[in-house]
């Protein structure tokens, strides 16, 4: 490189990081990288796995393995590779070649997968072996009896293979997205098949067939392949219905169905002491379950997702309770749950009995034993997609990635102490961590798009051992597309935030907190150190995270100073965003780094020092994605506002990311793609009169504005910040209010929106009377939250708005304006963890709980008169209930649901869908009463589907807005009604 070519990297570098004096800024040369030998980032702060994986059969390598078998009464084992392919091999670590055992393509030209294999009891007398095959979709989403179990005699040759000829069809079903994927024999002798939901992963359970008994989806059946149900209405069939199977009696249900409520329960096994039977079910956005699966059983999906959070609980319930799994795993250390097997080896006799697991994502392993939280046994590279059970009874794992066979082993590291560096200085990333003065070889980065960070600022820093460099994958691995960039083993990528403690005053920040992202070749890690006091180094912040308050003095903050809350995330909270679906350095990639400053662009700049990796994007990203900086003055509005949505949105709003909704917000997504505008929320409207995600043209309507503005329940972003963005919501309601406004709205919301805009104005022109109308709905006072934010809303009105908005008894108005407000004028509202015993100990008054009432219940209930007739009648409520049991009704509400108000659903012929509950019913003909208090009368002949579930219209954390005072004086109220 030139002298003005250094020169010019140089000034880049200062214009970047004019925080940093001159001797600061590396020495970089685009044709000689510094290498960095310093590094002491090693391992993890927590002590050595107790288990490590080591190779087993290593001189053979398989396509995409998924099952390993024993050929009973052998040494034999059979791999069943996912394209149809099987072989098998001797029980023999010195083996070097499989054995043909099938070619499924040769039974079944439309053969395209395999997953399971089972081999029936009586083997040594039939040759029976039954085989899991999946016909090619030819790109739909599903093929009518495109999956199939196809009983085979397996031959007495040696070595042994199926016998193609004999192949016969004994079950069918819908093949589609989650076909489930196990079939094992009971120690009943029946025939088990896990079945998935037929669906992509969005929309969740798109068939709605999760608890729905009417097909054999979202199930564990249970079959008896050695009789032929001639009572069967589709007589001729090669299984029967045993007899003893739960839904046999109930109406319209598939006798098939053993137990139901699954996502796709792509592994299950039998415990050969015990029968129990266990399900790993693979999970939607945020949990991972594991299941031991009982005749009949509810497993949830989809109401709810590992019963930890609901999807769809306005669906209609399956005829048996939901019950809860064995054990979830949240998707900060899991993404895509393989079930397994109980262990009774010999080689870890400390295991015998326990239930050993993997995620196929992440590559982590743990054994379970029931009325135990789940044990990490180790972390790997591998991608499991099935266990085995060797001869010898050893566990053995199926790699999808390496194409091995795998098993478990101790860790001879176990019990050494970590070597994990507990301050920032001794990461080796800083000469001087005070100064903050990188060594040589680490190198200062800049983004294009910074994510909102509670008014703090970041520095960044990237580094990579020796000369080792960045890579582009060639093919995918599991979710991980091809096209992404590789890190080499020892990647550090740092971040130090800091807070002004005089806003606007740059010489008054001081730092807070350094993240770091390290790559130990096999696992992201993700760390914090908090700074001292006295700004001299940083302290390792503990796995649980930690908090902290900061009081900055800020002219605009009510009062002139802001006590800011800081939350040092634990280490699971940052995999929540630093995930494999994006990559795991959300803002180390080409749109982030992409950024010409003094001539020099920075992409190329740290490419040609081997950094990065060029241009190089998945194959699906569009090719003119970019991002801007959302509160600067380049790029276009939808530019701006799409790469905030990006940068502060998208780690969970991504396709399988961990967001609950179906948006998708990352840049790369074309926005017709990203189901956002005019989508209806899935997680409730808030009250927004025909409430959508987006609603184009239409602020008051759009839900995403009001989860940004609020401080309170339902605040996004959900991680990340705990603060209102002022500059971001202004951003996203001038990019929505820029959009052309959609007019497919009843007449009734198009009045209403046109007379609330109509009142703003008026409001914002000094005329004070339109400010109760407007504060008397939830769009309404959303309009005014955003008139005083934006300053349209000054002078004497905007006190009395506030005080009046933040005074509303309804917590989804009051939360818009409560910020506003001194800190000491502040509600201290219960939140997630309220005691019953001490509310119930207090003393309320009921004069102030009908308010409440009116504000929170009257929507749906009368009492004395007032409020809308369409759930119960609570006039006398309290004659049948004694104060403890109303708590409990409303802080639990599905606890107790009476026959007249369990949920009817009808479908009518003409394809209309009504939700509401029974009121009159004459025949076949009935009234309906829908939410709003408003009947419809139902003739019997206009129907198509009738479904009732014992599921609650009543939302939960009902209390949570609440103060204690509030919730005392509503029950109090409630209490009273005799």
């Amino acid at each position: 490189m030139d002298c003005h070519s250094s020169f010019v990297v140089r000034h880049f570098l200062l214009l970047l990081f004019g925080a940093f004096s001159f001797s600061n800024v590396p020495q970089l040369h685009a044709a000689e990288r510094v290498p960095w030998t310093s590094s002491r980032v090693h391992g993890s702060p927590e002590p050595p796995s107790p288990y490590r994986v080591e190779r087993a059969f290593p001189k053979l390598t398989f396509a995409a393995p998924i099952e390993a078998a024993v050929i009973p009464g052998t040494d034999r084992l059979v791999i069943v590779q996912q394209r149809g392919k099987l072989v098998s091999i001797p029980n023999d670590e010195a083996c070097e070649k499989a054995e043909p055992f099938a070619d499924l393509k040769q039974f079944e030209p439309e053969a395209f997968e395999s997953y399971s294999i089972a081999f029936h009891p009586q083997f040594a007398q039939n040759r029976f072996a039954f085989v899991w095959i999946n016909l090619d979709l030819h790109g739909k989403p599903t093929r009518e009896e495109g999956t199939r179990i196809v009983r085979f005699r397996v031959t007495e040759e040696n070595p042994p293979r199926l016998d193609l000829a004999s192949g016969q069809t004994i079950f069918t079903w819908l093949g589609g997205g989650h076909n489930g994927g196990t079939i094992r024999f009971g120690p009943d002798g029946m025939l088990y098949i896990s079945t998935g939901d037929a669906s992509v992963p969005d929309p969740p359970d798109m068939f709605a067939t999760g608890q729905d008994l009417s097909d054999v989806l979202s199930s564990v059946l249970r079959i008896d392949v050695d009789r032929a149900d001639v009572d069967r209405a589709d007589a001729g069939t090669a299984y029967a219905v045993p007899q003893d199977n739960p839904f046999l009696a109930t109406p319209g249900a598939r006798g098939e169905v053993w137990a139901y409520g699954f996502r796709n329960p792509w592994r299950m096994s039998f415990d050969k002491m015990t029968g129990a039977l266990w399900v790993g079910d693979v999970g939607w956005e945020l949990w991972e379950m594991i299941d031991r699966v009982e005749r009949g059983g509810n497993y949830g999906w989809s109401i709810t997702e590992g019963g930890r959070q609901d999807v769809r609980p306005d669906r209609p319930r399956g005829p048996t309770p939901i019950l809860p799994p064995v054990a979830v795993h949240s998707h900060e250390e899991a993404a895509s749950i393989t079930g397994g097997e109980v262990y009774y080896g010999k080689k870890l006799p400390e295991l015998t009995g326990a239930y050993l697991y993997g995620d196929w994502q992440l590559g982590t392993f743990w054994s379970l034993r029931e009325g135990e939280p789940p044990r990490e046994l180790c972390r790997s590279t591998l991608l499991p997609t099935g266990f085995g059970i060797a001869p010898d009874g050893e566990l053995l794992i199926c790699d999808q990635g390496g194409g091995g066979l795998w098993r478990l082993a101790r860790n001879p590291d176990a019990g050494q102490p970590a070597q994990f560096p507990r301050k920032l200085s001794e990461t080796g990333l800083f000469s001087d961590a005070e100064k903050q003065t990188p060594v040589r070889g680490v190198v200062p980065y800049a983004v294009n798009a910074e994510r909102w960070a509670d008014h703090a600022t970041g520095e960044r820093w990237v580094a990579m051992p020796g000369s080792e460099n960045v890579s582009v994958a060639k093919k995918e691995l599991g979710v991980m597309s091809k096209g992404r960039w590789v890190f080499p083993a020892g990647t550090v990528l740092a971040k130090t935030y800091s807070l002004e403690t005089e806003s606007g005053n740059g010489a008054a920040r001081r730092r807070v907190e350094t993240q770091m992202l390290h790559f130990d070749g096999e696992q992201w890690g993700a760390y914090s150190y908090r700074w001292n006091d006295a700004q001299s180094d940083a302290e390792l912040v503990p796995a649980r995270g930690a908090e902290a308050t900061f009081e900055i003095k800020d002219a605009a903050a009510p009062g002139g100073v802001r006590r800011q809350p800081w939350r040092y995330f634990s280490r699971a909270e940052c995999l929540r965003c630093h995930n494999l679906w994006d990559n795991f350095a959300p803002g180390f990639f080409p749109l982030q780094l992409d950024r010409t400053t003094a001539e020099v662009n920075q992409l190329d700049l740290l490419s040609e020092l081997g950094l990065a990796a060029g241009r190089a994007m998945p194959p699906k990203t569009r090719p003119d994605a970019k991002l801007a900086p959302p509160n600067g003055a380049a790029g276009d509005l939808e530019l701006r506002a799409r790469s905030y949505l990006h940068t502060n949105c998208s780690t969970c709003h991504r396709a399988g990311g961990g967001g609950s909704v179906p948006s998708v917000m990352n840049i790369e997504a074309p926005l017709t793609d990203a189901k956002l505008v005019g989508l209806k929320p899935v997680q409730g409207d808030l009250g927004l009169p025909e409430g959508r995600v987006i609603a184009a043209g239409d602020t008051f309507r759009s839900v995403l504005l009001y989860r940004m503005a609020t401080a309170g329940r339902g605040h996004m972003p959900y991680l990340g910040s705990k603060l209102v963005d002022d500059r971001g919501v202004l951003l996203i309601r001038d990019w929505i209010a820029a959009m052309p406004s959609e007019e497919n709205v009843s007449p009734a919301t198009r009045l209403q929106r046109d007379a609330e805009q109509a009142s703003l104005a008026k409001l914002k022109s000094g005329n004070g009377t339109q400010l109760d109308a407007l504060l008397g709905t939830h769009s309404g006072a959303l309009s005014v939250a955003l008139a005083i934010l934006d300053g349209s809303l000054a002078g004497d009105l905007r006190p009395p708005a506030i005080a009046r908005g933040s005074a509303l008894a309804d917590p989804l108005g009051g939360d818009l304006f409560e910020r506003f407000l001194p800190e000491e004028q502040r509600r201290n509202v219960l939140g997630p963890d309220l005691q019953p015993d001490a509310l119930l100990a207090k003393k309320g008054d009921a004069a102030h709980g009908k308010q409440i009432f009116a504000a929170l219940c009257a929507a749906c209930h009368r009492a004395g008169g007032d409020g809308i007739d369409f759930g119960p009648e609570l006039t006398h409520i309290a004659a049948k209930y004694e104060r403890r049991a109303l708590l409990e009704q409303i802080l639990q509400p599905p606890k107790i649901i009476e026959a007249p108000w369990q949920l009817t659903t009808v479908t009518l012929k003409n394809g209309e869908s009504l939700s509401g509950f029974i009121a009159a019913r004459t025949g076949a003909d009935f009234t309906l009463k829908l939410p709003g208090g408003a009947t419809r009368a139902i003739a019997g002949a206009d129907l198509d589907k009738t479904t009732t579930a014992r599921v609650s219209l009543m939302p939960e954390g009902l209390f949570q807005g609440l103060t204690a005072e509030e919730a005392a004086d509503l029950l109090e109220f409630v209490s009273a009604l005799k």
